[in-house]
């Protein structure tokens, strides 16, 4: 007597997927791919390679049949896109939310390291290059992917994942794009980016969408204080103790100073300059904002722009958990598939019991579902009358 261990009707994994209505996106054999990916992502010891897609899943099929699923396969992975947009949407955007709740939209990018290929290399990974590591400080060989995630209310789900190539449209090209793709909406909204992504463009692009900018500033960025030409850390000598205040953010103390004129391809900008509070005047301790929304006070500047935080953890996560670094697909489209998926399996962990989560906890109780379906598949191989060898043989440790 023969018994397959497979997702059950009732399963949370199949309930959510089909909740974002993937039975009418894909083929059977595809929704059953992908069910296998989410089941295998979950689990202890996933790395993002092809071979723990299959022997962490109850997927019969041999890897190299895994691997043509996201070489080869004929599906669209923008299919994924658009139901985690629609959902990530509802949840953040949601009309019973306080109408003064502000909603962000928080940009920044990483890098998926990889080994750098032998010139003899018959199938080096696509689409990777040199790529500079602020990490490591030094120029890495991967892939170099651009994060769009939008939170509110301590709640963060990825908009997109999309990768840079150096040739192709730019950062700055990248993030406008996404603009226009975001939703309008009445409530307070606010784009969150590092020194990058300050600039003009990002900034109207954005405003034509109805989201303000606290964006941070490079310190050498150029500021005309009564008209002189300089950089702001030179101007930040001239300022004394009496030209401060002190700012309380979460349980630290800031030194704050508020400059507001032009600043090098801005014709009016506020630019807010700050020190720790034992550290004031100490040049590397320095750091400059940017905000376009006249109406937020100081410490509500900085306070939302410590929302940007959670982009941070994001890319901690995904790394350490669903294999944004590790995976080892080599094609240009199974590199895309991946991504698409890793961002399924996110939405999966924080909303997949039926309320939002964070990561870490979605992670341990999507472990302890799985965990319930394999005993659930021992007890009834016990009652079916199947054999020990052949329960050890189907959950792949024979």
């Amino acid at each position: 007597m023969s018994l397959p261990l497979s997702i059950s009707k009732s399963s949370p994994i199949r309930n959510f997927i089909i909740g974002l209505s993937f039975h009418f996106y894909f083929s059977k054999a595809v929704f059953n791919h992908i069910e296998e990916f989410l089941y295998a992502a979950v689990q202890t010891g996933y790395h993002g390679k092809v071979v723990n897609m299959v022997g962490l899943s109850y997927a019969l099929c041999h890897r190299t049949t895994y691997g043509h699923f996201l070489s080869h396969g004929s599906w669209n992975e923008q299919f994924i896109w658009r139901a985690l947009q629609k959902k990530g949407v509802q949840l953040i955007y949601r009309k019973d939310a306080q109408p003064n709740e502000p909603i962000f939209v928080i940009y920044d990018d990483t890098l998926s390291e990889k080994t750098k290929p032998s010139s003899k290399a018959c199938c080096p990974i696509a689409k990777a290059g040199f790529h500079k590591s602020h990490l490591k400080n030094k120029q890495v060989w991967g892939h170099q992917m651009i994060a769009t995630l939008l939170s509110s209310e301590r709640r963060v789900v990825p908009f997109a994942l999309d990768r840079y190539e150096k040739g192709g449209p730019s950062k700055i090209d990248i993030v406008c794009q996404k603009a226009e793709e975001l939703p309008l909406t009445s409530r307070p909204a606010y784009v969150l980016c590092d020194s990058w992504y300050t600039c003009e463009s990002v900034i109207n692009a954005h405003f034509k969408r109805g989201y303000h900018l606290i964006g941070g500033l490079k310190t050498n960025r150029i500021i005309y204080p009564q008209g002189v030409r300089m950089q702001i850390q030179d101007f930040a000598q001239h300022i004394q103790q009496n030209d401060v205040h002190l700012v309380t953010v979460g349980s630290s103390r800031y030194w704050i100073y508020r400059y507001e004129g032009p600043l090098k391809g801005i014709d009016h900008a506020a630019v807010i300059l700050c020190w720790p509070e034992h550290a004031f005047k100490k040049p590397k301790c320095l750091r400059a904002f940017l905000r376009t929304d006249d109406e937020l006070s100081t410490e509500t500047i900085l306070n939302y722009y410590s929302q940007r935080w959670p982009i941070e953890i994001f890319f901690r996560q995904t790394k350490g958990n669903l294999g944004l670094n590790k995976y080892q697909v080599r094609s240009e489209v199974a590199i895309d598939r991946i991504l698409a998926l890793i961002a399924l399996c996110y939405f999966y962990c924080v909303l997949g019991s039926g309320r939002y989560i964070n990561l870490g906890d979605g992670l341990r109780s999507a472990r302890s579902v799985t965990e319930r379906e394999k005993v659930g598949f021992i007890y009834d191989a016990g009652k079916n009358g199947l054999s020990l060898e052949a329960v050890l043989e189907r959950l792949k440790i024979a």
